[in-house]
């Protein structure tokens, strides 16, 4: 059985190749078969051949079609089983691209989620506050408390954000921590010397 492996074709080329071989055989073969049915046998049709399959007779028309089918069977196999490896490995590849990125660590974590928390106040929060601080001469006093209100809460919950945080163990993570909740603490304290200064 793997002496009949290794004959299989692997490449395109090669199956190609074997396709023909395999067709002139069979033309040859065929004309030999055809002279056996005529030497073994004087009315050969379909029923008796059928017949002969179930009966299990072994005579040379059953295992000329045995061989053939045979034959035919291990090529369809081997053409369809590459094409479904093909694309097994494919599919595999895809996959692998997929998931390709790496889980980060808790450390790793905790850092990102630090860097997320100032970057989003740094973009969303402080240009706010700068805008608010600026143009308060524009605003109503219910504007002006309704949007210090809006800002001191926002940044609360930011800090709380920061307090959740897991930096347990990591010098540098805690000291990140610490530089976040000062740089929001020091807005918050803005805003709480503006509110003082306008009400004065």
């Amino acid at each position: 059985m793997d002496q009949l492996k290794n004959q299989i074709p692997t490449t395109a080329e090669e199956l190609q190749h074997y396709l023909e071989l395999a067709k002139s055989k069979l033309t040859t073969n065929w004309d030999q078969l055809t002279d056996l049915f005529e030497h073994h046998t004087h009315e050969l049709t379909i029923d008796n051949v059928l017949s002969d399959f179930k009966n299990f007779n072994v005579n040379p028309v059953t295992v000329s079609l045995t061989l053939i089918s045979v034959t035919t069977l291990i090529l369809l196999g081997k053409v369809f089983g590459s094409s479904s490896s093909e694309h097994h490995e494919a599919s595999e590849k895809k996959h692998k691209k997929k998931s390709g990125k790496k889980k980060l660590s808790r450390a790793q974590r905790a850092n990102k989620e630090i860097q997320e928390i100032l970057d989003y106040v740094e973009s969303e929060y402080v240009p706010e506050i700068d805008k608010y601080i600026e143009n308060y001469q524009t605003l109503s006093k219910d504007e002006l408390d309704n949007k210090f209100k809006f800002y001191d809460e926002m940044l609360l919950k930011e800090l709380v954000k920061l307090d959740g945080i897991d930096v347990t163990g990591n010098d540098i993570l805690r000291e990140n921590r610490k530089k976040v909740i000062k740089f929001i603490q020091d807005h918050q304290k803005r805003l709480d010397k503006f509110k003082k200064d306008i009400s004065v």
